[in-house]
């Protein structure tokens, strides 16, 4: 099977190679973007092993399917940038990968937060500076906070179990509750997440209803002073609400490693004067925003978990037409 490759990073090769003498895929790696391509680059392949900054929309699909693209294999665990039902319409089977590393998007949840409490960005500047003094650098304890999870599946659960080493207070909200939550957490509705939470954390899937959670309105609900960590999905923040929040001092501190206009730029190398989301730049310029840019699960045992399931989900459909983690049936 022959098999298009995007966004596969030069530290990743070695592990894609080694893993591919099993497989025996064609294996080529593509040099242009998938969202901006015509059709005719994708002809000739059978598969497109894609990540969450290719945006398989209606069109889109239809323009795979006119290739004769089959299949499309992502190497994420979310699946809101692959439009579903576009894809059955056109005949395209797709995949993803439900379960890589959930602990290294909680450890890196707990980095910023502790990073936030810290004034960790501000103290960076500062050294840079030759500022030794402490001016402005008084944190606060994780212990002494009450902290709101918001979605608590596995990444969810990884953080809770983490966040109760430190002895602070967890509330949490989910539809489906996780039983192996309830010992950390007290569950409680989303309002009273909202409105009692020192810190909110967001690990919830992006739909419909939870599209911009955190908008004007529930901002205004909050604590004064929050602190708001993002390292779910781009979409579950009105960026501008949160811009607004931490001009007139409503949201203490805002952590995020995922933006919802992110795919331009985002695995590219931008130019600081010509870069054009101003509301992304204002947020950057700010000391208390810190920004990684979509990384949180980016390591080395992610990263070869993430590859081989990959490779398995394209020869489970190269054998049998279907996938055992197909993102439709």
């Amino acid at each position: 099977m022959k098999v298009l490759v995007f966004q596969a990073n030069e530290e990743e090769m070695d592990y894609i190679y080694e893993c591919n003498r099993r497989f025996g895929f064609e294996l080529v790696f593509a040099d242009f973007d998938f969202n901006t391509a015509g059709a005719d680059v994708f002809r000739g392949f059978d598969a497109l092993w894609i990540t969450t900054s290719c945006k398989v929309t209606p069109k889109k699909a239809e323009e795979l399917k006119s290739a004769g693209v089959c299949y499309l294999a992502s190497r994420a665990a979310g699946t809101d940038h692959m439009d579903g039902k576009a894809m059955e319409r056109a005949g395209i089977r797709g995949a993803n990968v439900p379960k890589y590393s959930p602990n290294a998007i909680a450890e890196h949840t707990i980095c910023l937060v502790l990073m936030l409490l810290r004034h960790m960005k501000r103290e960076l500047f500062m050294i840079e500076r030759y500022d030794f003094t402490l001016n402005g650098l008084r944190g606060r304890e994780l212990r002494n906070m009450t902290v709101g999870v918001i979605g608590t599946g596995r990444i969810g659960a990884g953080t809770i179990q983490v966040l109760k080493g430190f002895g602070c207070r967890i509330i949490a909200h989910d539809l489906y509750q996780n039983e192996e939550v309830k010992d950390s957490a007290a569950y409680t509705d989303l309002q009273e997440v909202l409105a009692s939470s020192d810190i909110i954390i967001l690990h919830c899937p992006l739909t419909e209803k939870s599209e911009k959670l955190i908008n004007r309105d529930t901002i205004g609900t909050m604590k004064d002073g929050v602190l708001l960590v993002n390292t779910a999905r781009g979409g579950l923040m009105d960026y501008e609400a949160v811009l607004a929040g931490l001009t007139n001092g409503k949201i203490g501190g805002a952590a995020f490693d995922v933006y919802d206009r992110e795919t331009p730029y985002i695995r590219r190398k931008a130019e600081k004067d010509t870069f054009e989301d101003e509301t992304l730049r204002e947020l950057l310029g700010r000391e208390n925003v810190i920004y990684t840019a979509h990384m949180s699960f980016y390591t080395d045992t992610a990263i070869e978990n993430m590859i081989l399931t990959t490779f398995e989900n394209l020869k489970e459909y190269e054998e049998t037409g279907r996938c055992s983690n197909d993102i439709y049936e």
